[in-house]
């Protein structure tokens, strides 16, 4: 008997109908065209139409027993291409699990008002960099405070002791419906690290740290570090808001408004959350799967609409639009979606 895997028929019937890779075949030039996009783009939109073509070559399996030759063609292995990403997430949970703590694990979510994303879209790596050091140091900063973890304060002799914590975030841009949509998701262990200690938090199931002290200081420091990069003249802004008045009063609003930080319930095993974490990373806005049809530059694709009771619905775009959202979500050159912020003592 030949010892090659081979796909069955009912293997190959879960291949989907339509892919990205025939979006990009049927308008990708013409959209290229009549747009001026960045090199990443770019990349994505002529890596994903030729992803396991002939184009890219091909790999052979050869049996022992009946010498019978299988034939492959290679992928693209871009990070945004759909076919790509399954087993490098794979490999991700395999690495998470290994090095994680013995510890629950709480969920959090730093999100930004919608009003920020024009400054987003235009400054991607800034807004980022942004994004991820601010909600970082803000965790940090929690951590660091005694009065949120189970410890005796008079037994410590440093009146200023350093606590440490253990936690990984993922960059997240897109929503359901492709809009763009900027957050981080941080998978945070629910212990300080003091020295050779392990302290528990304080207020254990009902929250790791007060998610509405967390939000007010978050605002703060990241507004602070927006305004740092707009001064500098590192941002790329409309005019408008190159007008240091409008620019002031700009922030103002967003200030008076109400930031929202999420943080779920802790997780008690730490496969569990970094499971559900794997859906965030190695992967691309939309899934193959969720295309339903391509016509006449018309894109038809399924989505849960959130906000009314996680309803399965069908949203149509024109191709143009369809193609603008995708790319929206390809991250700026070299830069990571997926950080990690670990204690050089304990890894996580």
């Amino acid at each position: 008997m030949c010892k090659i895997q081979t796909l069955s028929d009912d293997t190959k019937s879960y291949k989907p109908k339509y892919e990205m890779q025939d979006i990009f075949r049927l308008y990708g030039d013409d959209y290229i065209a009549r747009h001026k996009l960045n090199s990443m783009q770019l990349k994505a939109i002529r890596d994903i139409s030729v992803c396991r073509t002939s184009a890219m070559g091909y790999n052979a399996k050869e049996c022992n027993d009946c010498k019978n030759l299988e034939f492959a063609y290679n992928s693209c292995r871009n990070r945004n291409c759909p076919k790509c990403q399954g087993d490098k997430r794979y490999d991700w949970i395999e690495k998470r699990l290994k090095t994680t703590l013995d510890v629950p694990y709480y969920h959090t979510v730093f999100t930004v008002p919608n009003q920020l994303f024009e400054i987003a879209i235009y400054n991607q790596k800034i807004f980022y960099e942004i994004l991820f050091q601010s909600s970082s140091d803000t965790l940090k900063l929690f951590a660091s405070n005694l009065k949120w973890w189970d410890v005796d304060e008079t037994t410590i002799k440093n009146t200023n002791p350093k606590i440490d914590l253990a936690f990984f975030g993922i960059l997240h841009s897109w929503g359901q419906t492709l809009v763009y949509h900027p957050h981080i998701h941080f998978v945070v262990a629910g212990g300080g690290i003091m020295g050779e200690t392990l302290l528990q938090p304080k207020y254990k199931s009902k929250f790791l740290f007060p998610v509405k002290a967390i939000s007010r200081v978050f605002r703060g420091i990241f507004i602070k570090r927006v305004k740092k990069a707009y001064y500098d003249g590192n941002l790329k802004v409309h005019d408008e808001l190159k007008n240091p008045n409008y620019f002031e009063n700009y922030i103002d609003n967003l200030v008076s408004r109400k930031w929202v930080i999420y943080m779920k319930s802790q997780f008690r095993s730490c496969s569990k959350i970094v499971e559900y974490m794997a859906r965030y990373t190695h992967k691309s806005a939309i899934a193959n799967s969720r295309i339903i049809s391509i016509d006449n530059n018309i894109i038809r694709f399924k989505y849960k609409d959130y906000k009314d009771d996680s309803k399965n619905k069908i949203m149509k775009l024109s191709s143009d639009e369809f193609i603008k959202r995708f790319l929206y979500h390809i991250p700026p050159k070299r830069f990571f979606r997926i950080i990690n912020y670990t204690p050089e003592t304990t890894p996580l």
